[in-house]
């Protein structure tokens, strides 16, 4: 097929993004799945043998996958001669499904006005369409199959260089942190791939031995998570300078790794917290945090009467387990006032969740049944979430959610 026109490739662009918002889906699903499972392990190594178990599980559900989808599996988890990054192989094949099982939809979508459709949910427009959406619920979950096997495959690879050691570990990952954020800052004009997934695979084995296994380096680890998680905020929102990065395939496929990592890995992280980062983050917070002296002002705050203390504000979080501070639960609250308590609570609090996740103001990591246990008390009665490209009356909502914010 030569160059697309405009409307071909809006029609792609269309399929595609519906493809990866699936996948999106599933994939979440799954990393709530991973958390429950290692919540419930008693040590290292029932994650080990619980890690092992999801790497043959899926391993087998490739094998035994729709033959029509096996070609296409096939392609994915083949060593590619041209080095072609993961993300981007993922959508070559991607094209070459859509554009081979379900070319006569796509030339009928051509001649249709996609914003009719966007208000369905997909596989309904399939449907009514007269095509048979299984073939493409089968990809979607092959592929999703394929990265889950890949990443519970990567926690249990032991690095094979003999050479390699702690110290040399952490200085390759300063290295190429460095270097990713002088690319971003624009100190630098050219970015390499990094394969940031296997580097912190060999920083959690190496950190784990008995000889390295110290206070220090346990919280060398949680400065790495810190990291990893503003530089997926930054990216998120092109918090750098240097906006032409995101031209660099190399330089957004690592970004969308660390992206992962800071999420998909987070067990791992955690795995190494420090007492006093455990009691940072459990104990109660107390205004008298913020009356206490700071090395610019000694003076301790005073409180001059009743009456001014009764003027100060209540802004505490009620479930600081879901929202990441007050200000997060405000929005909720807002969005709440507009939502309210309606037959579109499904869609409605399904959006909530993916945004509010998206847009860093509820915890990464959090459960699905958490968020819906938390519901329950707004009287919102939800026994899932819906899948985020299932919802719709998107433009709708995010007007909504732009006007509370």
């Amino acid at each position: 097929m030569g160059k697309l026109s405009d409307k071909e490739q809006e029609v792609l662009d269309f399929l595609l993004d519906f493809v990866n918002m699936e996948i999106f889906s599933i994939e979440q699903q799954e990393r709530d799945l991973g958390r429950l499972d290692y919540s419930l392990c008693s040590d290292d190594d029932e994650k080990q043998t619980i890690t092992t178990k999801k790497v043959q599980k899926f391993k087998k559900r490739i094998s035994k996958c729709n033959p029509i989808i096996a070609g296409y599996l096939n392609a994915l988890t083949t060593p590619d001669p041209l080095n072609t990054e993961f993300e981007e192989l993922r959508e070559i094949i991607t094209k070459n499904f859509l554009f081979t099982e379900y070319y006569e939809l796509f030339e009928e979508l051509v001649n249709s006005d996609i914003k009719d459709l966007e208000r369905y949910q997909f596989e309904s427009v399939i449907e009514s369409l007269g095509y048979d959406y299984k073939p493409l619920k089968d990809f979607v979950q092959g592929v999703c199959d394929v990265n889950s096997y890949f990443t519970y495959k990567s926690f249990l690879d032991i690095p094979n260089d003999s050479e390699l050691n702690y110290d040399k570990v952490v200085k390759k990952l300063n290295d190429a942190f460095f270097k990713l954020e002088a690319f971003m800052s624009g100190t630098i004009n050219d970015y390499k791939h990094f394969d940031f997934n296997t580097a912190f695979t060999e920083l959690f084995y190496f950190t784990r031995k008995s000889e390295n296994y110290n206070y220090e380096n346990c919280k060398r680890v949680g400065q790495y998570w810190g990291l990893t998680e503003q530089i997926r905020v930054d990216y998120d929102k092109t918090n750098f300078d240097n906006v032409k990065a995101y031209n660099n395939k190399a330089f957004c496929h690592d970004c969308d790794v660390i992206t992962s990592i800071a999420w998909d890995r987070i067990e791992e992280f955690n795995s190494f917290q420090t007492p006093d980062e455990v009691e940072e983050q459990t104990r109660k917070k107390s205004i008298s945090d913020l009356m206490k002296p700071t090395t610019k002002s000694t003076e301790v705050v005073k409180v001059e009467s009743k009456e001014t203390e009764s003027k100060i504000p209540s802004e505490e979080n009620p479930y600081p387990r879901i929202f990441k501070d007050y200000y997060s639960y405000s929005v909720f609250k807002k969005l709440h006032t507009e939502f309210g308590n309606s037959k579109e609570n499904l869609s409605n609090y399904s959006y909530v969740f993916y945004k509010m996740t998206y847009e860093g103001l509820i915890h990464y990591d959090l459960l699905h049944k958490t968020y819906i246990e938390m519901l329950s008390e707004f009287d919102i009665s939800l026994d899932r979430l819906k899948p985020s490209a299932e919802i719709g009356k998107k433009a709708l909502r995010d007007s909504v959610y732009a006007k509370v914010k």
